[in-house]
């Protein structure tokens, strides 16, 4: 019976043991999730190649370069294209260098093409992101991921269902300016420490702000939503500007809060609007703006002191039939 009694102990003894090692090799591991190293000439030469990459948990260091694919055309004398047939999943990874999808060389604009999916999930980039006037033809998703610096999608065409910005940091200016949108862009949760601009954008499909955090400046001057867009408890910490948009589809700003000046001046609302619950302080402006089915008379927007609404010239229109929402 004592030599059982000492067996066990000993067993008992052991797998404590083990399981104290097991802990200590995952707290080891989670703490250097991204000690491998990975050199960007690895990935700009698979990018050349036309082979898929993917990788996760990895440092990068130097640029990537998307301008490396040799398949490649003119599209216009000015705009020289990179065609990217590769699918791309960077899951929690850390970039050193830049992102390079766009290049200005001897009045000559070098763009990127991507026919397949491109994911960078989870990931930071510590230097200037830039896909101007690229073209998206697969899924793009960028979810919770950190940008340190300047990034730019100015002039993208985002032809996919979907595509995802959600939990995502900006920590420094964005430009979504000029875009064209044929799926979903879900900005769920995102923060911008920078001035953001979206002017002269155009969605044709669902838009998601919801929960997201605008720290400074942001402009939406001149857009075009053609579907429902979502703005409910976003924050907006300086001046916004929505002016001169056009609203097609559902338009909602429930329990939102407005901390400066809030500008919608010149807008046309087409669809059911809600700011139900919102919060005002400084001057919010519907100055000069046009209502079909809702009357921003019957907005339940709390203002707090010093602060007002301006309603000059609102006009509210019913029983229209509006039928095209895409001739606009």
């Amino acid at each position: 019976m004592k030599n059982i009694i000492i067996l066990l102990t000993g067993i008992f003894f052991f797998s404590c043991s083990q399981t104290t090692e097991n802990k200590d090799i995952n707290k080891d591991t989670n703490k250097d999730a991204r000690s491998k190293i990975v050199k960007a000439l690895e990935i700009n030469n698979k990018i050349k190649n036309q082979t898929n990459i993917q990788y996760k948990d990895v440092t990068i260091i130097g640029d990537i370069d998307f301008l490396f694919s040799e398949d490649a055309n003119f599209e216009t004398p000015y705009m020289y294209k990179h065609h990217i047939s590769s699918f791309i999943i960077f899951y929690n990874c850390t970039f050193k260098g830049k992102i390079i999808g766009y290049k200005k060389v001897n009045d000559v604009y070098k763009v990127s093409n991507f026919e397949k999916n491109l994911t960078f999930m989870n990931c930071t980039f510590q230097d200037t992101v830039n896909f101007k006037y690229a073209d998206f033809n697969g899924l793009v998703n960028m979810s919770k991921s950190t940008f340190q610096e300047f990034v730019s999608f100015e002039s993208c065409n985002f032809n996919f269902k979907k595509n995802y910005f959600s939990q995502a940091k900006f920590l420094k200016q964005l430009r979504f300016n000029l875009v064209f949108a044929r799926g979903d862009i879900n900005f769920f949760e995102a923060v911008f420490d920078d001035n953001v601009l979206f002017q002269l954008s155009k969605f044709n499909n669902p838009v998601t702000f919801s929960s997201s955090k605008f720290n400074k400046n942001a402009d939406f001057t001149s857009c075009k939503f053609y579907d429902d867009i979502f703005l409910n408890y976003a924050e907006f910490l300086k001046k916004i500007s929505f002016n001169n948009t056009v609203f097609k589809g559902r338009t909602e700003f429930i329990d939102s809060k407005f901390n400066f000046i809030s500008e919608f001046k010149n807008c046309i609302y087409f669809g059911k609007t809600k700011y139900n619950n919102s919060t005002v302080k400084g001057v919010f402006s519907f100055e000069n703006s046009y209502f079909y089915v809702s009357n921003p008379k019957n907005f339940s927007f709390n203002l707090e002191n010093g602060s007002y609404l301006v309603l000059d010239k609102v006009k509210v229109f019913q029983n229209i039939n509006l039928k095209d929402k895409k001739t606009l």
